[in-house]
C-alpha cells in the first residue's frame, strides 16, 4: 500500500547537463523550468524505467528519472507508472496524489471533494467539531 511514494524530495537534484534541459525542452512546452517541473511533480512509482527515482508532471504527462543520485532525463508517460494510490481530477481529467493534495487540485486548482479513497484509505477533509 501507498508504494507511489518513492521519493519525497522538493529540492531538485544534480541535473545530468546538457541532456536533461534539452529533453525537457524537446518533450514539453517549456512554459515552466525544469526546476518549476520537477517541484510540482508528483512522486510515483515506474517499475519499467529504471530509476532510483521517478515524479510525474501530470498537464505534460512527463516523468523525471532520477539515477545515480542525477536527474538524467525526462521521458513521455506511456502508461509505464504505477497508478495505485493516485487519483483523478473530475475537472482536468490528470493524476495526483490525494494524500499529498489540498483541498484543490494541483493542476488546475479545481476543489477536490471533501471524500476521497485511495489505496484502501479514506481521506476526509472539512469536518469541523466532532
Amino acid at each position: 500500500m501507498f508504494n507511489h511514494y518513492t521519493h519525497d524530495e522538493s529540492y531538485v537534484p544534480p541535473i545530468n547537463r546538457p541532456h536533461a534541459p534539452e529533453m525537457w525542452e524537446a518533450r514539453t512546452p517549456a512554459e515552466i523550468s525544469l526546476e518549476e517541473g520537477w517541484k510540482a511533480a508528483i512522486p510515483v512509482r515506474a517499475p519499467e524505467c529504471n530509476a532510483r527515482f521517478t515524479r510525474l508532471y501530470a498537464p505534460y504527462d512527463v516523468l523525471f528519472v532520477v539515477r545515480g543520485g542525477l536527474l538524467r532525463t525526462e521521458l513521455i508517460n506511456d502508461g509505464r507508472i504505477d497508478t495505485e494510490g493516485l487519483s483523478v481530477c473530475s475537472a482536468c481529467d490528470e493524476l495526483y496524489d490525494p494524500l499529498r493534495a489540498s483541498r484543490t487540485c494541483p493542476w488546475c486548482d479545481a476543489v477536490l471533494p471533501d471524500q476521497r479513497t485511495t489505496g484502501g484509505v479514506t481521506l476526509v477533509s472539512g469536518g469541523g467539531q466532532r
